[in-house]
């Protein structure tokens, strides 16, 4: 229904700039569009609509938790996508994530380069791995949120954004 997309496109566009400039996907932005969609999945397919509803934002919510729970990623990461799967359901969520994780790494490397950190960064993923495959411990350890330094972190409601484009333009191909 194209209200549905109608409200995903505010939403994502709505915190793609508020994480751009102030770093932050908040609430206040969040919570209407999510009762929204709780009342329009109701109003217009009953029960059953908020049950697909319910399970979007659940797969949304599982899919960022890792990260989340790592300090790797913010809380209001987690909580859009969460919403843009309540308001799209469980699939498009998925959809989105792999977008979103696309995109993100595009990011990432592409802040890497332009802090002239790629190969170091690279070299230090390497170590982690091998010395995870080793069960040893690692020479560095990737800082949480908390520890890193101003422009090491990138605005992942920018990576989700992009998810969701990618999502529009590729869903007539995974259906």
């Amino acid at each position: 229904m194209i209200l549905f997309d109608l409200l995903v496109a505010a939403l994502t566009a709505a915190c793609a700039w508020t994480d751009l400039r102030a770093k932050k996907i908040y609430n206040v932005v969040l919570l209407p569009f999510a009762l929204a969609g709780i009342f329009f999945h109701i109003y217009f397919y009953g029960p059953k609509g908020l049950l697909e509803g319910l399970a979007g934002l659940a797969t949304g919510l599982f899919l960022l938790l890792i990260p989340f729970l790592l300090r790797q990623m913010g809380g209001g990461d987690v909580k859009l996508l969460a919403v843009i799967g309540l308001l799209k359901g469980p699939q498009f969520a998925l959809a989105v994530f792999l977008g979103a994780a696309l995109a993100g790494g595009l990011l990432a490397c592409l802040l890497l380069i332009r802090q002239g950190r790629l190969l170091s960064f690279l070299q230090s993923l390497g170590y982690a791995v091998v010395f995870r495959l080793a069960r040893a411990p690692a020479p560095y350890a990737f800082p949480t949120l908390e520890k890193a330094a101003p422009g090491e972190t990138l605005p992942f409601g920018v990576a989700i954004s992009a998810g969701v484009l990618a999502a529009y333009l590729l869903g007539s191909k995974l259906g």
